[in-house]
């Protein structure tokens, strides 16, 4: 069973281009009670970010220079180990959110954002994540 505190425990990555953006989705999350919330600026840096801290959840903007969203959701698959890509996708653009969702995200959120929205989501993302990995290590 997948406690509350398991859930705000999760590791999460926060990455956007954008470093007003990244710092503010980390300040909701972490006003909410999640305790291991990182963020980066840098897509080319997500995989091996990944690689080392095994992120329970990472919210991905898709519009981002060098390294677009798509780029780094395939990079990040050579690094999955359990087949299951824990990526939110976070887009204004509404074509790309079925787009995201092919190239592997599991859920996508409009920007801009609701906050409400977002926790709900981040929550159940990370809920069936940590389920997902409970069954894979069983």
């Amino acid at each position: 069973m997948i406690s509350a505190a398991d859930i705000l425990t999760a590791r999460i990555l926060v990455v956007d281009d954008d470093a007003d953006a990244a710092q503010v989705l980390q300040l909701v999350l972490t006003g909410a009670g999640y305790t291991a919330v990182s963020r980066t600026t840098d897509p080319t840096a997500v995989s091996e970010l990944h690689r080392t801290h095994e992120y329970d959840l990472i919210l991905l903007d898709v519009q981002m220079p060098l390294m677009d969203g798509f780029q780094v959701m395939e990079s990040l698959k050579e690094f999955e180990r359990d087949g299951y890509l824990p990526v939110l996708a976070l887009t204004a653009e509404p074509g790309h959110q079925t787009r995201a969702l092919r190239y592997g995200a599991k859920d996508f959120l409009r920007k801009p954002f609701d906050v409400e929205e977002l926790l709900v989501r981040v929550r159940n993302m990370i809920e069936v994540r940590l389920l997902y990995k409970d069954r894979s290590a069983g």
